[in-house]
């Protein structure tokens, strides 16, 4: 639904359909664009614009907040946290695109892929501001939201790993694309497998397994670059030649499709799903690392780095017995990351939330290794990483 409201109503998070001007011209501020920040706001205020047609479909409404915008809402503050508040309201916008393009994708409409290329820009740029910040936001998917911000998911995680990779700008803007469109080809699964709420059966996920095939005939069918047709039929091949649909080995498979293959997988096992709760991202770096023959070594070094060895919302046992969430990563080590200490093991009780930079000269405590996430289950820590401790 599209309305239109007055300028002082204008908020962080929404769409903006229209301006109704055809005078300004501003490198942050154009038609059909989410406002991610308070200074796109003000250079529309400035203008003298009195009104605008915003849409309700893709991003929040003047009096009202979709319910991710309520869980995800936070105070503007410096650092990671005031990206926070940036990557939810991308993350919003980013459900309702790829919602559509999947349901244009089922009534068997052509997809217009070049549409998805602002999204990936603002992906990127959340990234650039703080790496973090959107990576563990778009962790957190509700059974319904899972097939649509997972693709959000491995676009944000395929550009931060071509970053990493020292891929140039137009490489990494088409790892994006890829990872946006990878599991396009689920849109020809039926929902009935799709939304199952356990675990598939055989017969369920040889239907399953078909997407990649479907994916790349419809992106194909658009127009789309060989190279994210490749990343939509390969996603699923290993190093080891065990994967499908074609049980590609090693150099066999495109760099591309060996990095989806990292991020999809890490991106499926760290989220929430109906029959299993999502791993300690910690726990997932240290699984996928045993797994041999399974991903490209080298490319998976780099994912490490680029996400990092304690990504932020991982829960962590510290030396001195303490349990505590990374809040934010380090940033002279992979190993130091600032962390809230919450529970301690040994007097078997809560504690008053603390912040503790682990890189600190004068700080005495180590991590000691990762947590498993579903012995924290029952506590809402999530709002340890999301909104600043005093």
């Amino acid at each position: 639904m599209i309305i239109r409201i007055q300028i002082h109503e204008l908020r962080t998070g929404m769409y903006v359909h229209k301006l109704e001007v055809f005078w300004l011209k501003h490198p942050l501020v154009r038609n059909h664009m989410l406002l991610t920040t308070q200074q796109q706001i003000d250079v529309i205020v400035e203008s003298g614009i009195k009104e605008v047609w915003i849409d309700l479909e893709k991003g929040r409404g003047p009096d009202s907040q979709d319910p991710l915008h309520e869980q995800l809402a936070l105070p503007r503050v410096s650092g990671i946290h005031e990206e926070i508040a940036q990557a939810q309201a991308i993350c919003l916008h980013a459900k309702g695109e790829v919602m559509s393009m999947f349901n244009d994708a089922r009534l068997g409409k052509t997809i217009d892929t070049r549409s998805t290329l602002p999204l990936v820009d603002e992906i990127g740029g959340s990234l650039s501001r703080h790496p973090a910040a959107l990576l563990s936001v778009v962790r957190l998917k509700t059974h319904d939201d899972y097939t649509y911000l997972h693709s959000v998911a491995v676009c944000a995680l395929m550009v931060s790993l071509a970053r990493q990779l020292n891929l140039n700008d137009e490489q990494t803007r088409l790892a994006g694309t890829a990872g946006l469109l990878h599991d396009v080809g689920k849109a020809g699964v039926s929902l009935e497998i799709l939304n199952k709420p356990g675990k598939l059966t055989d017969d369920e996920f040889d239907v399953m397994k078909q997407h990649p095939v479907m994916g790349e005939d419809l992106l194909r069918r658009s127009g789309e670059n060989e190279a994210v047709l490749d990343v939509a039929l390969h996603h699923h091949e290993k190093i080891n030649g065990s994967g499908y649909p074609h049980g590609l080995k090693g150099k066999d498979i495109s760099q591309l499709a060996r990095m989806a293959a990292i991020c999809d997988v890490y991106d499926a096992v760290t989220s929430n799903r109906p029959y299993k709760a999502g791993w300690n991202p910690a726990s997932a770096m240290h699984q996928m690392a045993s797994w041999e023959g399974h991903f490209d070594r080298k490319i998976f070094y780099a994912f490490v780095k680029a996400v990092g060895i304690y990504p932020v919302g991982s829960i962590v046992r510290l030396a001195s017995g303490r349990v505590a969430v990374v809040i934010e990563p380090g940033e002279s080590s992979l190993l130091l990351p600032r962390v809230c200490v919450f529970y301690s093991l040994s007097a078997n009780h809560m504690l008053r939330p603390e912040v503790i930079d682990l890189a600190d000269r004068y700080c005495w405590d180590s991590i000691a290794g990762p947590e498993e996430a579903e012995t924290w289950s029952h506590y809402n820590l999530n709002t340890l990483w999301m909104s600043p401790v005093a």
